[in-house]
């Protein structure tokens, strides 16, 4: 940047030169410090050789006062409403929009005579306080000096001194100076002519401030809504403005005339630029994830492996002393291998008990049939024909048999005796149906002689007693043949009696008969089942497993040992069933799993940075809750199957029933956002429901 050359940016501050009269806000210290900064100058404007105006710099200061030639400017652009906004959030804050590329250096004042100053008082060097005026724009700038006003301001080019690093500068801070200002030169030959007054003057120094110009700010809303909104505009355009670097000034714009101060608050500005873009897109990528990108939910439990069919255990329903046990935990045995023997003396008692009582009962139904339907030979049964062989069965049938003789001749005997009386009886009647006749024969000889007779006494020719006598006689002879005939009667019916006792003694045997079979065919009935009974228990007797496996907690070790009904003896894991995962899930959960779900499982016995996360799918939930025998806490029973291809890739593992496992039931997918914001919204409304 050359001497003639105008500033590219608006922000430009006249430095405020400052008299003796704020020498004490400083210090000696201070003064040593300006002093130094001063020299620090010089030496690097020594290091720009082709630097026109480096001998000008070192003139005295009364020729640095010299009114210099106006030179043009470049107009300037004018901020919008965002950059002014921008300016001024900068400006509060102590930073600096953009840096000039020049200053407007104004000649300081003469200085008045120093005033006297007491004894033992030091010598401090002045402080800066900043006067602020309007420029023609609206913006805000240094009030220039009191000589000012009679004497014309110039601009001084100033030599760019080294690149580095612009410090941020408040606006208010005393300590501000102006390190481009030239110090005091070097000792030679005119340094001792020199006056005190000069060389006080020497160490004045200059504010660098940075200021930037207020935005044109409409009227102010007269609402505290309005006003609200119309700082978060202006903060937001200010904002915008300094992110995207509107002004266009570079950070590393190295242009000459600018101080160290300007350049270094410019890098700031610019690494602050940088860091608010990082920060700003690492946000809004973070927002934009937490928004957009869905993240799967799911219901986590505890399981464990369990077989399809689950484990078989092996139990006896009646029990008994064990026998003999030839398994022991751990080994494997096939489906129908004996397991445990039991003691078979009162099993084997009972049914031999059971099966006399139903021979009995068989031969005795067998005999009762045959005499119900008159046969006059007993019918073996099938059952026992079979077992004719066998003593038991043989005396049995032989004893039936006589009691069926004895009882058909018992019956015979009887029904002979009444039909002898029924005889009996017939040949009475017969006897009574002559005398009948007979008297029949008698009335008709008496009935013949009285008509004679009878003739005769009405011709007075037999006297009266001859008449009545044969009269007398007629009656005689009809009442005798009445009594015959009621006595053929009541014959006839002894005779009906007889048949009938006959008939009665029939029917009577064979209700008995019929009686005593029923009550023997139920005995038999209950006799069968008594029998299956006591023969699967002398099968039970030889324990055998269910299907193949390996044994597992075997509670029987003693030969002799009682083993109580119901009681759990052993158990088989089978060994070729499928293996499931089984979870018990809480009941507040239940409504977010459902049969054909997709889950997850991982093994917390394996290694899990070798092993896989498996894939899996509910293969079953229970219908209603089950509670724990120990806490009594409710759950459902869920399982999910392993297809063949997911356990292929748990390649040299092998799984185990019972092996614990944690299962992810996979359910609907949210946003981060939504995870956040749920617990807020919950609360609303319940917070927002009447009663």
């Amino acid at each position: 940047m050359r001497r003639g050359d105008s500033p590219p940016h608006d922000l430009r501050r006249a430095s405020r030169w400052v008299g003796e009269s704020q020498d004490d806000a400083v210090g000696p210290q201070g003064a040593a410090l300006i002093l130094e900064l001063q020299r620090l100058r010089q030496a690097f404007e020594q290091e720009q050789p082709d630097a026109p105006h480096e001998a000008k710099a070192r003139r005295p200061a009364r020729e640095s006062l010299r009114p210099a030639p106006r030179q043009r400017t470049r107009q300037r652009k004018h901020k919008g409403k965002m950059g002014r906004a921008l300016d001024v959030c900068l400006e509060q804050l102590g930073l600096s929009a953009a840096a000039p590329a020049a200053r407007r250096i104004e000649p300081p004042p003469e200085p008045a005579a120093a005033p006297t100053r007491r004894r033992n008082e030091h010598v401090h060097e002045p402080a800066v306080t900043p006067v602020a005026r309007r420029s023609e724009h609206g913006r805000k700038e240094a009030a220039a000096p009191a000589w000012r006003k009679s004497e014309p301001a110039r601009e001084l080019p100033i030599d760019p001194p080294p690149d580095r690093d612009r410090p941020i500068l408040a606006p208010d801070d005393p300590s501000l100076i102006n390190v481009m200002r030239p110090g005091p030169e070097l000792p030679g030959a005119g340094d001792k002519h020199r006056s005190a007054g000069d060389k006080h003057r020497s160490m004045h120094i200059e504010s660098p401030r940075l200021t930037l110009s207020p935005p044109q700010v409409s009227a102010k809303p007269a609402t505290a809504v309005g006003q609200l909104i119309e700082s978060c505009r202006v903060g937001l355009t200010t904002g915008v403005a300094f992110l995207v670097n509107r002004d266009g000034v570079a950070d590393n714009d190295n242009a000459r005339g600018e101080s160290l101060a300007l350049r270094t608050g410019r890098a700031f500005e610019g690494e602050l630029r940088a860091g608010l873009r990082v920060l700003l897109s690492v946000g809004l990528v973070a927002g934009g994830l937490a928004v957009l990108m869905p993240m799967a939910g799911a219901v986590v439990v505890p399981g464990n492996l369990v077989v399809q069919s689950n484990v078989k255990a092996i139990q006896h329903p009646t029990g008994g002393v064990v026998a003999e046990i030839p398994v022991h935990n751990g080994q494997r045995v096939g489906a129908g291998d004996l397991l445990l023997r039991l003691d078979a003396t009162q099993a084997q008692a009972s049914l031999q008990m059971v099966s006399k009582q139903l021979d009995e009962a068989r031969a005795r139904i067998a005999r009762l049939e045959a005499e119900r339907e008159g046969a006059a030979q007993l019918e073996v049964p099938p059952e026992l024909s079979a077992r004719s062989a066998e003593a038991t069965v043989r005396t049995l049938l032989a004893s039936e048999q006589q009691l069926f003789k004895a009882r058909a001749n018992a019956r015979r005997s009887q029904t002979d005796l009444l039909q002898s009386r029924v005889a009996q009886l017939g040949e009475e009647i017969a006897g009574l149906d002559a005398q009948v006749d007979s008297k029949s024969k008698q009335l008709e000889l008496i009935a013949g002689e009285l008509t004679g007779v009878q003739d005769l006494y009405d011709k007075r020719l037999v006297p009266l007693t001859r008449l009545t006598t044969l009269q007398r006689e007629s009656a005689r002879i009809e009442g005798e043949r009445g009594q015959l005939t009621s006595a053929i009667a009541e014959t006839k019916s002894k005779i009906g009696e007889a048949q009938l006792q006959i008939v009665r003694l029939d029917q009577d045997f064979r209700t008995d008969v019929v009686k005593e079979l029923g009550e023997n065919q139920a005995k038999e009935a209950e006799l069968v089942e008594r029998g299956v009974a006591a023969r699967d228990q002398l099968e039970r007797i030889e324990i055998r497993a269910p299907n193949s496996g390996v044994i597992h907690q075997l509670s029987a070790h003693t030969i002799g040992g009682v083993i109580r009904a119901g009681d759990t003896i052993m158990e088989v894991v089978p060994d070729l069933d499928d293996l499931q995962i089984e979870a018990r899930l809480q009941p507040n959960d239940i409504d977010q799993v459902r049969m054909g779900q997709k889950a997850f499982i991982r093994f917390s016995a394996f290694n899990q940075r070798v092993t896989p996360q498996l894939n899996g799918q509910v293969s079953y939930v229970s219908a209603d809750t089950t509670r724990d025998q120990q806490t009594n806490a409710p759950y459902f029973t869920v399982r999910v199957t392993l297809p063949e291809e997911e356990r292929r890739r748990l390649v040299g593992q092998q799984l185990v029933s019972g092996m614990p496992a944690e299962v992810f039931m996979q359910t609907g997918s949210r946003t981060m956002m939504s995870y956040l914001l749920k617990p807020i919204t919950d609360q609303l409304q319940r917070a927002f429901v009447e009663r």
